[in-house]
């Protein structure tokens, strides 16, 4: 059945940059554009997140460029705000009934925003609509009808603004990886679908990984994923056993296929277990929620500049 939307305004997007090389950007918002579709004039948002010279300046041009008719904003950070802080702040910032977040690396189909917004308009219920996600390390679904999950990756979504604020948006305790996978659990918790529609793609391709961005992938996924497993596993002192083990044979297996950075990264973030440990045991005593999430946005608007694109 054709959706029946004819419009995507109140379709938001925020556009994250941190050191992306400026070619990949025009291939992205080249994307991101077709999927828009001309005349769009919902908020094109663009986020510096500590940004270099060079990715500021090709991102502004692509904004202004793609974008002729919407309302573009730019949200300036001086520090490196972390994937979920800088969405938390972007969603703040955006006013549209839905806010599309996608990674910068990567690309829409042109009828991906727009079978994203019509699903959620159909399903009251659902607060996130992803579509399949190919490339590599990717879950590659095949085509099908639209189904309810138990989490979804945030390389690309299209989220319920108000709703998923109420919920507590994205937990700023995790910097960089499984913010998603939290939020996913909470926003289950409170009784909402998450939603993957995996009749549209996005494609995520991954190019040019370096050394340093291997190792600090795995730094930033380990540290992060040792706060979760105590914050949301059932039993989590089982959980916690059971995760070390897991831990040891992974850096064991980087080692294995000669990833030094794999295993650096991943040793490096054991260093903060302790820490990582009791975190989560106190977001699980006390979980984070949308007054918590009204007051941290309180406190951190100050640090960030927004500005007409």
């Amino acid at each position: 059945m054709p959706d029946p939307r004819t419009g995507l305004d109140d379709v938001d997007v925020v556009f994250l940059v941190h050191r992306e090389p400026p070619d990949l950007l025009v291939r992205h918002h080249a994307a991101v554009a077709a999927a828009t579709g001309p005349g769009w004039r919902g908020r094109a948002l663009l986020v510096e997140n500590a940004a270099l010279p060079r990715t500021s300046a090709a991102a502004r041009e692509q904004l202004r460029a793609r974008y002729p008719d919407a309302d573009r904003r730019v949200l300036t950070s001086r520090r490196n705000l972390g994937f979920a802080r800088a969405m938390d702040l972007a969603l703040d910032a955006c006013g549209g009934r839905y806010v599309a977040l996608v990674n910068s690396d990567g690309e829409p189909d042109p009828c991906m925003l727009r079978r994203l917004a019509g699903v959620l308009d159909a399903e009251p219920a659902a607060v996130w609509a992803a579509p399949a996600v190919h490339g590599p390390g990717e879950d590659d679904d095949p085509p099908g009808p639209p189904v309810a999950v138990g989490e979804l990756a945030g390389t690309a979504l299209l989220v319920r603004r108000e709703e998923f604020l109420a919920a507590g948006g994205f937990d700023p305790l995790y910097f960089f990886y499984n913010e998603d996978r939290d939020a996913s659990s909470r926003l289950r918790a409170a009784g909402h679908l998450l939603l993957r529609v995996p009749d549209t793609v996005f494609r995520h391709p991954k190019d040019g990984r370096t050394a340093r961005a291997v190792l600090l992938r795995e730094w930033h996924y380990a540290r992060t994923v040792q706060v979760l497993v105590p914050q949301h596993e059932p039993r989590p002192v089982r959980a916690t056993t059971a995760f070390l083990g897991r831990r040891v044979r992974s850096v064991g297996r980087h080692l294995r296929d000669g990833d030094l950075p794999g295993a650096a990264g991943i040793a490096l973030a054991t260093l903060e277990l302790p820490r990582g440990l009791l975190a989560g045991a106190a977001r699980r005593h006390r979980p984070w929620n949308g007054a918590r999430l009204t007051a941290w946005l309180d406190r951190v608007r100050r640090d960030v500049e927004v500005h007409a694109g």
